[in-house]
């Protein structure tokens, strides 16, 4: 299963349910994995959105003979602390706390938490300690708001 697939092919029927797709993730196992679609709207999402969502999706992709059957589909909220899935979605939340993981010029992991402090054609601004980071959207393997923890 290709997650631009599944997004081009539920697409507008979620729109039509008063959604927008947040994020899509394919995990587990090839012979029985887990589709997870993040769901969001500027009132929030509820327990009822995700349900009528789920039903109406299971029946879509349903009738797509060339998907594999054997999945199982998690509809719900991107949550407090929620996975950036595109560079689109970032600029949304300037002035917020981030955590983003990403990979170095010398291809070592790092963990940087900061203010997202401007988004670019090519990355992201944070600032982190008043010092400015640049990190590529390339580079970049996770990024979700930060909640501050007090």
């Amino acid at each position: 299963m290709d997650s631009r697939y599944i997004e081009e092919l539920i697409s507008e029927d979620i729109q039509s349910l008063g959604c927008a797709i947040w994020g899509i993730e394919l995990s587990g196992r090839i012979i029985s994995p887990t589709l997870r679609i993040f769901i969001d709207k500027d009132s929030g999402i509820s327990i009822e959105d995700c349900e009528k969502v789920s039903k109406h999706i299971s029946k879509v992709l349903d009738a797509k003979s060339d998907l594999n059957r054997n999945f199982s589909l998690e509809v719900s909220s991107p949550g407090m602390e929620r996975k950036f899935f595109k560079n689109s979605q970032y600029t949304k939340y300037l002035n917020y706390p981030i955590k983003v993981r990403y990979i170095s010029d010398d291809e070592a992991f790092i963990t940087k938490k900061g203010i997202l402090e401007e988004v670019r054609e090519g990355g992201l601004v944070l600032k982190s300690h008043n010092e400015y980071f640049f990190i590529g959207f390339d580079s970049i393997e996770k990024a979700n708001l930060e909640i501050a923890k007090e």
